[in-house]
C-alpha cells in the first residue's frame, strides 16, 4: 500500500496524530510503528518517508536517528527560514527595506527603531 493513510483522530498543533495510553499522549506515527515493527530503541525516532505528519501508513514509517530526521528537514526543504522560524521579529518586507538602506547598522537600526 503506497498511499497515506491518514491518522481521523486527534492531531496535535504541528499536524501529528496524537493518541493517548495509561493517560499520556503518543505521536500515533510512533503508536503504529510500535504495533507493526516493535519496540523503538532508545535513542531513535520514527520518521516519515512521505513527510506527512498525518499519515500513520506502516510503509511510510522507519526508524533513524534525531540527525537523520533532521538531514531528512534539510534534504526535503521543510526547515523554517525567514519569518517562519519561530523566534524571527522581522518580516521579510521589513528585511529587503533594510537591505536597500545605506548607512552604518547603527543609522539603520535607528530608522526602523530598533538596536544594532
Amino acid at each position: 500500500m503506497d498511499n497515506c493513510i491518514l491518522w481521523t483522530k486527534a492531531i496535535n498543533n504541528l499536524g501529528y496524530g496524537i493518541s493517548w495510553k495509561n493517560g499520556k499522549s503518543i505521536s500515533a506515527h510512533r503508536k503504529i510503528y510500535k504495533e507493526t515493527y516493535g519496540p523503538i530503541p532508545t535513542g531513535l525516532v520514527v520518521r516519515h518517508t512521505c513527510d506527512n505528519r498525518a499519515c500513520v501508513n506502516p510503509n511510510h514509517l522507519v526508524l533513524g536517528t534525531p540527525k537523520q530526521n533532521s538531514q531528512d528537514m534539510v534534504d526535503r526543504n521543510r526547515q523554517a527560514k525567514g519569518c517562519k522560524v519561530g523566534t524571527s521579529i522581522l518580516t521579510e518586507d521589513v528585511v529587503l527595506m533594510i537591505k536597500s538602506l545605506s548607512g552604518s547598522s547603527r543609522q539603520v537600526a535607528k530608522l526602523i527603531g530598533c538596536s544594532a
